[in-house]
């Protein structure tokens, strides 16, 4: 069983905080029972020693060396609140506690939260509970995409595969469960060698649905997602080194069987398309996402100047070339 007795706890087993915070009590220890005593003097009656005295200086001694050690020690290097970055704040106005500061996605709601669904309609074949059900699914295909856990931290397409059509998993599983590609980079954010910070991507964007051929729903989903990079002392200059951006327009199919197969019946992907900025042009070339500062590439010359609210606007049309051409 753990020992969670007060006086094996790791802070006061350190011989050098207990020096110094026994030091402390001690003399704030003489200093408060003098002031004590004088105050007994005029009320009279005399405040004594013995073991009353010992234990209240032994409290003293405890809370001296347990305050003293909390307060060195940041939220952060309690357990359960996270990995800290590696340095607050990186130089030249960047702030890894408060990263999409300054950008375009100050904001945007957290992760899929900020993808605006509307309430489900009729659509062609489809009632609205099954419009509705269309809109669930692909906004959990996007977060499997996108946010999912497994596919940031492990390049792993599980999430996504499992909410597919039979045929539709057939047709990708290989490149889904496939090494890094480019080819599997186009269904996942796949996270390249630098490090993420313990902050949820930003998002901003929204779904529409219109009758695709009988038996067919078409989900069209118009969104950008923000992610937070972590980063060395003198590696960022500004948020836009640590914050790429990536915009997606993307079909997704939902068929009902009949008239389709069952194996077809479900969702698919149609067409798509995918612009990003601010990213390691080095990296992208892999299928993979990673902040700006990292690339080892200079920037595409002659690239066209946008403004960055425009570009990340979902409502706006979707420009055709990104920093990396």
């Amino acid at each position: 069983m753990e020992d969670r007795r007060l006086e094996t706890h790791p802070d006061l087993m350190d011989p050098d905080w207990r020096e110094h915070a026994e030091v402390d009590a001690w003399l704030g220890a003489k200093k408060d029972l003098k002031k004590r005593r004088k105050q007994s003097s005029r009320r009279g009656f005399r405040v004594s020693g013995g073991p009353v005295l010992v234990l209240a200086l032994i409290a003293l001694v405890v809370a001296a060396v347990v305050v003293h050690r909390v307060q060195g020690r940041g939220v952060n290097d309690v357990p359960g609140f996270g990995q800290p970055p590696k340095a607050v704040p990186v130089s030249g106005g960047v702030d890894l506690n408060r990263p999409y500061d300054r950008t375009p996605a100050a904001n945007w709601r957290e992760g899929i939260d900020g993808v605006i669904v509307p309430p489900g309609q009729a659509v062609g074949d489809f009632t609205a509970e099954e419009v509705d059900a269309a809109y669930r699914t692909v906004t959990e295909a996007i977060a499997a995409a996108r946010l999912g856990s497994r596919a940031l931290q492990y390049a792993d397409g599980s999430e996504l595969l499992r909410l597919l059509a039979p045929n539709e998993r057939v047709r990708l599983e290989p490149a889904l469960t496939s090494a890094l590609t480019v080819e599997k980079g186009k269904y996942l954010t796949l996270i390249g060698p630098n490090r993420l910070l313990q902050v949820s991507p930003r998002m901003t964007g929204f779904l529409t649905a219109k009758p695709g051929e009988k038996g067919e729903l078409v989900v069209h989903a118009s969104y950008t997602t923000a992610y937070a990079f972590d980063a060395h002392p003198g590696e960022a200059r500004s948020p836009s080194d640590i914050v790429p951006f990536v915009r997606d327009e993307q079909d997704y199919v939902i068929r009902k069987a009949p008239p389709f197969a069952q194996a077809d019946a479900g969702l698919s992907f149609g067409e798509g398309a995918r612009y990003h900025s601010n990213m390691a042009c080095d990296a992208s070339k892999a299928g993979l996402l990673a902040p700006q500062y990292a690339d080892k590439s200079k920037p595409v010359d002659g690239a066209p100047v946008v403004d960055e609210v425009d570009t990340y606007d979902p409502t706006k049309p979707l420009p055709s070339t990104g920093n990396c051409g």
